[in-house]
């Protein structure tokens, strides 16, 4: 609240008021006036004459209310600044080099070969391969190159490819037998080098294909056959010759030769005609023959393992027998018994009548190394098949006593075994025709065979 304008406004009237009398004025003591201390505000302005107003008594100004002290954060100390390194030349970038490939490296001959399949056109796959193992083909393609060795390695499996044409002849396929015609291969050796190289630098490289630039046709194509109606396989015969004598063996395979890749034209087969001669003179030896009572040493002696395959051939392709001699006794060559056919020249054959209609076409093979003999035969396609049934025994009659036969080419005391026992039988093979799944004719083959013993010969050379 101010005081002063009212103080000098009555001390203003007082003095007008004594100088109108005339008279000094007299000024009487004022009793003390306490000042009140004024409140701490901002200077104010100058008064300004106006009419006295009562005064007016203001409020006291509100005491804010003591706040508590705030806690000021004290801001963490900074950390101590590392050293800055000094600058370093950039290091030049080094691309890790790709690890060699461990995979083998195929190099590969891939063609095909013209086809007779059931008597229509067609090919047949051919594939080869060498095979560089994966440590060696590491090496190969750390170098990037064709060295010495691999150069060797591939003229050695060029050479071992089938670059003479063969003669066209059946082989049996997967899904049946197919008349194949092996046409020569001509092989491109630069253009496979460089399929070579390119595989061996190839980031995944792992076949090589050997280019084949053309192929050579053999003096026998598929035409032959074609023309001849020779598409069906008829049937096949097999025997085992295990045990036999190196003699038996050879005679084996030069009476097998007549009957490989052979073509017989005409109405009946006949099996001397097609062997021809038995003699030294046609490559056969001296060999174990069955003589009567006794086995002895003949020329050819092993030639009714042929015959007997032949006639194995012939009979499960349904042809009539015209003339069939079983062996006297039971060998044990030509198991499963009562399906052999012995022959003697110049008076004991083999015959079979051809009632196909058109020629026979007769291929024969055999391995030394599980001693066994095989013979097909191929000719028109037939409208029915033929089914052998199993042999049945009719009659068994024992075998007799073991047989010795002095011999002057053993010396004393030496014995070898060269026939064994077998007891006698009659045994019977039914033959069935079968055409829509129904037999329309049958025919039965029966075999008498005598009692044989063990026949051993004993030495009397002194």
């Amino acid at each position: 609240m101010t005081f002063r304008p009212l103080l000098a406004l009555s001390l203003g009237l007082f003095l007008c008021t004594g100088a109108a009398q005339g008279q000094d004025p007299v000024i009487p003591a004022l009793p003390p006036v306490a000042t009140p201390t004024p409140p701490q505000e901002p200077p104010a302005e100058p008064p300004t004459a106006e009419p006295p107003t009562e005064p007016v008594t203001e409020p006291p100004a509100p005491t804010p209310p003591e706040l508590p002290p705030v806690a000021v954060p004290t801001p963490p100390a900074p950390a101590p600044l590392e050293p800055v390194p000094a600058p370093q030349p950039p290091v030049p970038q080094v691309q890790a080099r790709p690890a060699i490939s461990q995979a083998p490296l195929l190099i590969t001959v891939e063609t095909t070969w013209p086809a007779l399949i059931g008597g229509k056109a067609g090919t047949v796959p051919f594939s080869r391969t060498l095979t560089i193992p994966g440590a060696r083909a590491a090496q190969l393609r750390e170098r990037g190159k064709i060295t010495e060795s691999l150069e060797a390695d591939l003229k050695a499996f060029m050479a071992s490819l089938p670059i003479t044409p063969q003669d066209a002849r059946f082989e049996e396929q997967w899904d049946g037998w197919a008349v194949v015609q092996k046409n020569g291969l001509t092989i491109d050796l630069d253009a496979t080098r460089r399929n070579v190289l390119a595989a061996l630098t190839a980031p995944n490289g792992v076949k090589a294909a050997v280019v084949v630039a053309g192929q050579k046709a053999p003096g026998r194509t598929l035409e032959y056959f074609r023309s001849r109606g020779l598409t069906a396989h008829l049937s096949g015969g097999e025997t085992n010759y295990y045990g036999s004598s190196p003699a038996r063996v050879t005679n084996i395979h030069v009476g097998a030769r007549h009957f490989n890749d052979r073509l017989v034209d005409t109405s009946m087969v006949s099996f001397n005609e097609m062997v021809g001669p038995i003699t030294v003179k046609t490559g056969f030896v001296t060999g174990l023959v069955i003589a009567g009572e006794r086995t002895a040493d003949g020329v050819g002696g092993g030639i009714c393992q042929v015959s007997t395959t032949v006639f194995r051939a012939l009979y499960g392709a349904g042809l009539p027998i015209v003339q069939r001699q079983n062996h006297s006794y039971q060998v044990h060559y030509y198991d499963p018994q009562g399906l052999d056919a012995t022959i003697y020249q110049p008076s004991l054959d083999l015959k079979f009548r051809n009632d196909t209609g058109g020629a026979l076409w007769f291929q024969t093979g055999w391995d030394d190394t599980t001693s066994s003999l095989r013979v097909d035969v191929f000719g028109r396609p037939r409208d029915f098949t033929v089914e052998l049934g199993k042999p049945r025994t009719l009659k068994s009659t024992p075998s007799p006593a073991d047989r010795l036969i002095p011999d002057s080419s053993l010396a004393a005391g030496q014995r070898r075994q060269v026939d064994w026992a077998a007891p006698g039988a009659v045994i019977e093979v039914t033959r069935s025709f079968v055409r829509g799944g129904k037999t329309f004719r049958q025919d039965v083959l029966r075999s008498t065979y005598r009692p044989w013993p063990n026949i051993y010969l004993v030495g009397t050379r002194r």
